[in-house]
């Protein structure tokens, strides 16, 4: 008797263990996207629009803004996007595959699924660590609206399906792969052995955000600079936007900055 109740036991804890394990290790794998799984460095950037019933949000407000992040070197940071340093439209993105749900996600509009407050799980570090969204910081979303996406800048512009935006990776949705890690100072031979940290094939512009106004740098070398992979801007509202509309967004971008380093 005592021989089988011990049997009975060690299989209750065995199942609670394996029980745990699943529930601590299995479901935050499970239900986490790779790309958030194994986070790798990234930095590359696109402007966004979001234009809520006529009314553009600003993401220069204090709200969406965070610290810039120690990003010209080889550590991934903690956040995988950020607002910063006061400007609007600028999306700073430190990992590799994130999507555009995913960035909307992080800023409070959840069309991805999973918990509202998390971008899932990462486990670089072996024991799952949680991606937590930023905030719940974008305006509610208004009943009956409908999302529509536009890529492209003041000279054409072209409307793109709302779910591509949602579940493509940044690079893939605007057909445009990032500069980051392509070094035109290095040879073949010198990459091989010298990792380059600064970002946007490594040039390092240290003049201040102001110097855009003057800078002599023409709007594809300032892209390639910030290694700009594309302009959206996304109407919320229950009507396809005019022709108007759409013109005066692509007419509203913010102007490209020589600096590019730690943001």
């Amino acid at each position: 008797m005592r021989k089988e109740l011990l049997i009975i036991v060690s299989i209750a804890l065995v199942s609670i263990l394996a029980l745990s394990a699943f529930v601590i290790y299995g479901l935050p794998y499970l239900n986490t996207p790779e790309h958030i799984r194994q986070p790798a460095l990234e930095h590359l950037h696109f402007r966004a629009q979001v234009v809520v019933n006529d009314q553009p949000i600003d993401f220069s407000q204090a709200k969406f803004q965070q610290t810039k992040p120690g990003v010209c070197n080889d550590e991934i940071p903690e956040s995988p996007i950020h607002f910063h340093d006061g400007i609007d439209q600028i999306l700073h993105i430190h990992w590799k595959s994130i999507t555009g749900g995913e960035v909307l996600k992080y800023y409070g509009w959840n069309f991805m699924g999973g918990t509202d407050d998390s971008l899932g799980y990462r486990f670089d570090s072996g024991f799952p660590k949680n991606v937590p969204i930023y905030g719940d910081v974008l305006p509610e979303l208004p009943a009956g609206a409908n999302f529509y996406v536009y890529t492209g800048d003041e000279m054409s512009y072209k409307r793109q399906d709302w779910n591509d935006f949602l579940h493509k990776s940044i690079e893939t949705f605007f057909e445009k792969q990032s500069s980051f890690g392509q070094t035109a100072s290095l040879n073949w031979f010198e990459g091989m052995f010298f990792k380059k940290a600064a970002a946007h094939s490594g040039v390092d512009h240290s003049q201040s955000s102001e110097s855009h106004e003057t800078s002599q740098h023409s709007q594809e070398e300032l892209s390639h600079i910030n290694n700009l992979v594309g302009n959206v801007v996304i109407f919320v509202q229950p009507n396809e936007p005019s022709e108007t509309q759409i013109k005066e967004r692509f007419n509203n971008l913010v102007p490209l900055q020589d600096s590019t380093c730690g943001g």
